[in-house]
């Protein structure tokens, strides 16, 4: 519990305080349920201050996924400094570390995107899209011509992988070391597909 908990906040600062605790939450046991009443008591206030700030536990949920794809977004972004080949690896590598990071948030994500709520579901396609644009660059990068094919490719892996990672979250049978390496290396098995 923060030390400002019970100090007057402003309503940016309450809020940014609140979705922190979530991330707590959310790193101290990736595989609990994030609920209302976990997260308010981390943060130190009532469930009822926390609707307050965020409306509906629906729109609650919303900012947690969004602030945790700004994050994922972030960190997966294409490093310069490093060979295409290293970016590419390293991207994919960081991709599967934040999941792996807040499995629940990533599960959530999908499940709420799959049910068809319009503002997770525009929310999971504007990631989907910059991940693709940005492997898609990285793939060019390499000397491989951006044909139609390889762009499906490169879409379709994207699907492969959230369907290994959420096959992998309910039932982590391999190291996360093998599971990185497999998503990195299912990439150039699918690539070898379209020469």
């Amino acid at each position: 519990m923060t030390q400002t908990s019970s100090a007057r906040l402003r309503p940016d600062q309450r809020r940014a305080q609140i979705l922190e605790a979530a991330r707590r939450v959310l790193v101290a046991d990736p595989h609990r349920e994030l609920t209302v009443e976990l997260v308010a008591t981390e943060a130190g206030v009532s469930p009822a201050l926390l609707f307050h700030y965020f409306g509906s536990k629906k729109k609650f949920q919303y900012a947690v996924i969004e602030e945790a794809a700004a994050e994922v977004m972030l960190r997966t972004a294409p490093d310069p400094s490093l060979q295409p080949e290293e970016q590419l690896r390293s991207g994919i590598r960081a991709f599967v570390r934040a999941v792996l990071e807040a499995p629940q948030l990533y599960r959530a994500t999908l499940l709420m995107s799959a049910a068809g709520d319009p503002a997770v579901r525009a929310l999971h396609s504007e990631i989907r899209q910059v991940f693709s644009t940005w492997v898609v660059g990285a793939v060019g990068q390499r000397g491989i011509e951006i044909t139609p094919a390889v762009e499906l490719v490169c879409h379709g892996w994207q699907g492969y992988v959230e369907q290994t990672l959420m096959t992998w979250i309910d039932n982590p049978t391999l190291p996360a070391e093998t599971l990185e390496d497999l998503c990195e290396r299912s990439l150039d098995a699918l690539l070898a597909t379209t020469h």
